[in-house]
């Protein structure tokens, strides 16, 4: 048996990594190797929407290509960063009312180069989302906030959630597509590329406003993201790390449910887990002093969640962002519609409690967090 327990053949229809083109999809085959025996229709499946999607992906560059090019952003972007499961999603759906900010939405992140032109493959993935996020129970809509770390995936072979997919190469697609390593300065810049304009189609889309995106694989890639824009600005949000732990495992359980095309036991998934944490966090902790003092806030989720006012307020002051009142009346609204929202709850054992103490100690200490009381 592997790690995944499958549920419905409809899990086949999940994946991500349908809204890509077949060249790009060709590539991870070449570069990660085949599905296994099991996941043989998922694979199928996403060669053949690949496949089908490619005169509208042809029709969508040649239609909109010049008018990207041309487009140019109209403000650095606000970049919203922290490991997977810190409470990013929520802060950036909060922020993410202010009207005068745009968000890569779920449409953008998953047929990254068909969403202008295409109001078919709009309707069939519009029509196909289930209504939450099965890790989690956060609504999925559309025009909902989403990482653009999926339309990289999509785009190019540089996109950590690749690793979703096969994640027996965890470890290397991790160390290639967010620490950068190994990568030469001709693959970075093509990443660079790939990324610009992809910012820049969503900018054509959403009127130029400010972009603010939540991507926790960019907590790792400050030198370059200040390479590309100087001027730009961070909101790190951090988390128990205890907490994230066991929420991180939970979350690579259920994306993996919909994206694997590999098995792999449940230990390996446990490692990397405790490895990628340990190493994106030192990697933040060793560049966070490139941004200028006032271009980066460090939000504690659990401040956010205990006062969201204070820490939605303290977040436009320092970085210099208006939060004017339809701002303000949007954004409570929607902190008024999730008032029914009730979180998971997880239990750790001893032997996870000290593993998390030793391995993640550094960012224990760095942000004062305590261990969570025995069972």
């Amino acid at each position: 048996m592997g790690y995944f327990d499958k549920t419905g053949p409809l899990r086949n229809f999940q994946q991500f990594l349908a809204g890509g083109s077949f060249v790009n999809w060709l590539r991870l085959l070449r570069e990660n190797g085949l599905p296994d025996l099991r996941y043989l229709v998922r694979g199928l499946y996403i060669t053949a929407t690949s496949l089908l999607s490619t005169p509208f992906r042809l029709y969508e560059n040649l239609r909109y290509g010049p008018a990207i090019r041309r487009t140019e952003l109209t403000a650095a972007p606000i970049f919203i960063i922290g490991h997977w499961r810190s409470g990013t999603t929520h802060v950036m759906r909060v922020l993410g009312r202010n009207p005068d900010l745009a968000v890569v939405t779920f449409v953008h992140t998953m047929i990254p180069e068909l969403f202008l032109g295409s109001r078919l493959f709009r309707y069939i993935l519009s029509n196909s989302l289930p209504p939450v996020r099965p890790m989690d129970n956060v609504t999925i809509a559309p025009d909902e906030a989403e990482e653009e770390e999926y339309a990289m995936g999509n785009l190019s072979p540089w996109s950590f959630y690749h690793a979703l997919a096969f994640p027996r190469r965890m470890r290397a697609i991790f160390d290639r597509c967010v620490l950068f390593e190994g990568l030469d300065e001709p693959t970075i810049e093509g990443w660079k590329a790939v990324y610009l304009r992809f910012l820049k189609k969503v900018a054509l889309a959403t009127g130029n406003r400010r972009l603010l995106l939540k991507n926790p694989a960019n907590t790792a890639r400050i030198r370059v993201l200040l390479q590309m824009f100087p001027d730009a600005r961070f909101i790190h949000v951090y988390r128990n790390p205890y907490v994230v732990y066991e929420s991180t495992i939970h979350w690579l359980d259920k994306e993996m449910e919909d994206a694997a095309l590999q098995d792999v036991d449940a230990a390996t998934i446990r490692e990397h887990a405790m490895t990628n944490y340990a190493r994106l966090m030192r990697r933040y902790l060793e560049d966070r002093h490139l941004i200028p003092a006032d271009h980066l806030v460090e939000v504690r989720f659990e401040d956010f969640e205990r006062d969201p006012w204070a820490q939605i307020e303290r977040i436009h002051e320092c970085l210099g962002i208006d939060l004017t009142p339809p701002a303000r009346a949007r954004i409570e609204g929607y902190l008024g519609s999730l008032k029914d929202y009730r979180k998971n709850a997880y239990r750790m054992d001893a032997r996870q409690r000290e593993e998390v103490a030793e391995r993640w100690g550094f960012a224990i200490r760095e942000w004062d967090y305590a261990p969570p009381p025995d069972d």
